[in-house]
Formats: structure tokens, sequence, C-alpha cells
């Protein structure tokens, strides 16, 4: 039976690990925007109360995974499970990212 790899080579995997770090990003960012003015609020426990101790860390917490993703992408070979999870991860985030923008598109339907 043939391994099912979602990124064949390694300069696909590394792209995919960068839009993981974009996509955080934007889920950190999103987060603090929409909890600071009363939006939404962090749905993950151990996450609000990292947010709701400390911002900074909330922040360092979100984009310190990926980052050491990206780390370790450049130092190892990655095997084959490595490619199921990273296509797990961006899309568990790409739903996120839609949640987002859902919240957003009726924020700003209802302020106007």
């Amino acid at each position: 039976m043939d391994k099912i790899i979602l990124f064949p080579a390694r300069h696909h995997i590394q792209k995919a690990a960068i839009l993981l770090l974009l996509l955080t990003i934007c889920d950190a960012v999103f987060t603090d925007v929409g909890i600071r003015h009363h939006f939404i609020s962090e749905a993950n426990p151990l996450m609000r109360f990292v947010y709701d101790s400390n911002i900074a860390s909330f922040y360092a917490i979100k984009l310190s995974l990926p980052f050491l993703l990206l780390i370790l992408l450049r130092k190892i070979e990655p095997k084959p499970v490595f490619h199921f999870l990273i296509g797990a991860a961006l899309f568990l985030y790409l739903f996120v990212f839609v949640q987002h923008l859902f919240w957003i598109t009726i924020v700003l339907n209802v302020s106007n």
C-alpha cells in the first residue's frame, strides 16, 4: 500500500508550515481583538487562563509552536506522519480562520 504524502517535497512542507504560522498569527490577533472588544471569548480554558493572566504569554504560547515547527523542519527530514499532522493542523486553523471571518462579518454588519 502506498503512503499518502500531502506535501511531497521538503520545500512544500516548509511552505505549509509557514502558512500554519501565518494562520496562527491571524488567530492570535483576531482572538485578542475579539476578546478586548467583547465580541468573542477564548474557547480553550487553558488559553483563556493564560490570556487573563498575561497577554504577552498568550501570544508567546500561540506563536512558539509554529516557530518551533519551522526550526525542526530545517534540522530533520520530515517523516510521513509530519506531513499528515501539518495537513491536519492547516485544516483546523483554516476552520478557525473562517470562524474569525464569520464573527468579524457579523460585528461589521451590526455596527453599520
